[in-house]
């Protein structure tokens, strides 16, 4: 295949310093964008050996699956059923976290023993958000809780409208909730106002 280039414009709409995977949806993207352009040129696993080398959840945006389990580095993806499909709320307190800075308060936090154990995963645990909920977890909220009062005051206000599961997305900012149904989500953003940043609903997901 002969050499062009190609020049992109971005219009971002996802925040930055979020945690929601923005950047790394944009890379997926134009990785594929690209190799489309070149006729696919790139087979489909050396695409993915591309989009490791760019970010560890690149490949994830890159597949076609979604729902999948990743391990290690995010590189090895285990494609799942989709989910029941259930109301969510987006609450964006507004603070910008540093992906780079949040890996290091959380090695800084296991050195000191306070990691998490073992796990076991059983692909029939994820099956629902019930069984989601019982085995979730995430690194990154306790070490950016400590950093950040406001989005652990946000996390707090989040799981009291009493979600079937609420979690910081990623490294943070960003937190989400899943509802049982469409009042339960209406209930929560009454209850949230905006004291704690911008609620964003996104229905059926």
């Amino acid at each position: 295949v002969a050499a062009f280039g190609v020049r992109m414009h971005l219009t971002k709409r996802i925040p930055h310093g979020a945690g929601l995977g923005g950047g790394s949806s944009n890379a997926a993207a134009a990785l594929g964008a690209v190799n489309q352009l070149a006729n696919n040129a790139v087979p489909r696993g050396e695409l993915f050996h591309a989009a490791a080398r760019l970010g560890a959840d690149v490949p994830f945006f890159l597949s076609d699956s979604p729902v999948s389990l990743a391990w290690g580095h995010g590189t090895r993806l285990l494609r799942l059923s989709p989910l029941p499909t259930r109301p969510l709320l987006l609450l964006l307190p507004g603070a910008h976290v540093s992906t780079a800075a949040a890996y290091q308060w959380v090695d800084a936090a296991q050195h000191g023993g306070t990691g998490r154990g073992a796990l076991a995963m059983d692909t029939t645990l994820l099956a629902n958000w019930s069984d989601i909920a019982r085995v979730s977890g995430n690194d990154f909220e306790a070490a950016v809780f400590a950093q950040h009062r406001e989005v652990r005051s946000a996390f707090e206000a989040l799981a009291g409208t009493h979600p079937m599961l609420c979690r910081m997305s990623g490294s943070g900012s960003a937190l989400f909730a899943v509802y049982r149904d469409e009042r339960g989500r209406d209930d929560a953003m009454a209850m949230l106002g905006t004291k704690h940043g911008r609620v964003v609903e996104i229905s059926n997901r």
